[in-house]
């Protein structure tokens, strides 16, 4: 609930004071990864009249539904190193649960200083032209078209504030369709910042891989859904905006 309402931060300081294993906190990582802050980043993208609030809904609705699959797939134990003490089990202590919390906090700075620092120098990178033409199939993969890549790509590494505004003046420069936005939107709804948001719970001992897969995997499976024969149109009350007149209808498929 802490996650849902309030940020994968708030969640993370719970978790570091509750003796939760790593199989439980990687279900937790899928699950709030893919619905957090829904108050904040809801009121985002329905500012930018990129969605409505039944996003919530759905995101809540997906990320329920991946920790569900993921409790009857995954293994009783899996591998990671925890980095917490407290995920080890012992008697309960405050003093040791605010220690905890503290120290999860200065990992969790540093993984986020790290993150932007990295990001930076790719940005600036004089060669990122050349590399982003690489990836612009990466998109027909997902049903979407070539024009989607920079926001999309933005979304998945840096965050749906980033993305959701770089999607919003994609749109209102007519260089997407409607359909494009549609399925951004939903992407970045289920997986994005999915580095960092990733490694802030691989802090408290979850598992990268389960954690990153699991979102990367579920967005694909349902952008792809939606994408087919435009099953998005029929789909718009789980949030989706209205084709308006922004979007070029040029391009739409």
């Amino acid at each position: 609930l802490a996650g849902f309402t309030n940020t994968i931060y708030a969640a993370l300081a719970t978790a570091a004071a509750l003796d939760l294993t790593s199989r439980q906190i990687t279900i937790l990582g899928v699950v709030l990864g893919i619905a957090h802050s829904l108050f904040v980043e809801t009121g985002i993208l329905t500012n930018l009249r990129m969605a409505t609030i039944r996003i919530a809904l759905f995101r809540i609705a997906v990320g329920l539904v991946s920790g569900m699959i993921m409790h009857a797939l995954m293994p009783a134990e899996i591998s990671g190193v925890v980095l917490q003490p407290t995920l080890q089990g012992g008697p309960f202590s405050w003093s040791a649960a605010v220690l905890q919390i503290g120290v999860t906090s200065v990992q969790i700075v540093l993984i986020i200083f790290s993150i932007t620092f990295l990001y930076e120098l790719i940005a600036g990178w004089r060669h990122i032209d050349a590399v982003k033409s690489r990836f612009t199939g990466l998109t027909a993969g997902v049903g979407m078209t070539d024009r989607a890549l920079a926001p999309w790509l933005v979304g998945f590494f840096v965050g749906i504030t980033y993305g959701a505004a770089m999607l919003y003046q994609f749109v209102e420069n007519r260089q997407l369709s409607h359909k494009d936005a549609c399925l951004i939107t939903v992407f970045l709804c289920l997986a994005h910042a999915i580095i960092e948001d990733t490694m802030l719970f691989v802090v408290v001992g979850g598992n990268f891989w389960w954690i990153l897969l699991t979102r990367v995997i579920m967005a694909v499976l349902v952008v792809r859904l939606l994408a087919t024969n435009n099953l998005y149109q029929k789909l718009l009350w789980i949030g989706l905006p209205k084709e308006s007149s922004g979007c070029n209808r040029d391009i739409d498929r």
